[in-house]
């Protein structure tokens, strides 16, 4: 089976942290029970962490959100509640992989490594949904031409709920599959 599970950023500086907001924490047990799902029907999972290091304020994105966070190996970098058990010991089919900023572009190759080529089934969950969410959903969809590429929208958030709404409008109008 080539499916992939995609788990954007569920860190505790998005949950309860530097940038936290209520409705994020809403989502560690239904993102924990679809991991556990794909997990168990043979997907593969792989969690995304937003990776900054001390200099953040000085980066480019530091700049456009000057809000120090996910610095690497503090708290706040950490996956949320539950979740943290696949950080500190990630069981078979679960991988993780640092980004330097909203969208990584390191993430295609990294499945292309997961899957020896192109996978069948790709879904997204994760926050922030109109930052990070949307940022990789269009890098997978870009090099992923014959993947199915949903967007779990139950299992997304943003601080902004209009933001969060219009992310799945604009992603609705590239053909994405909004579950």
């Amino acid at each position: 089976m080539k499916k992939l599970l995609v788990v954007v950023d569920y860190q505790k500086d998005f949950v309860n942290g530097a940038l936290g907001f209520a409705q994020a924490e809403t989502l560690e047990e239904p993102i924990a029970k679809q991991v556990q799902e794909a997990l168990a029907d043979g997907w593969q999972v792989l969690f995304t962490f937003d990776t900054h290091d001390s200099q953040y304020l000085s980066s480019r994105e530091g700049q456009f959100l000057p809000i120090p966070h996910c610095i690497k190996n503090t708290e706040g970098w950490n996956l949320y509640g539950s979740l943290q058990q696949y950080q500190s010991n990630p069981p078979q089919g679960v991988h993780l992989l640092e980004k330097p900023t909203f969208g990584c572009a390191a993430l295609p190759e990294k499945v292309r490594q997961l899957f020896q080529g192109e996978p069948e089934e790709i879904a997204l969950c994760g926050i922030v949904t109109n930052i990070c969410v949307v940022s990789n959903a269009i890098l997978l969809h870009s090099n992923f031409l014959s993947s199915k590429i949903s967007v779990l929208g139950n299992l997304c958030a943003a601080p902004n709920p209009v933001d969060h709404e219009n992310t799945f409008s604009l992603l609705k109008g590239m053909g994405y599959n909004i579950v």
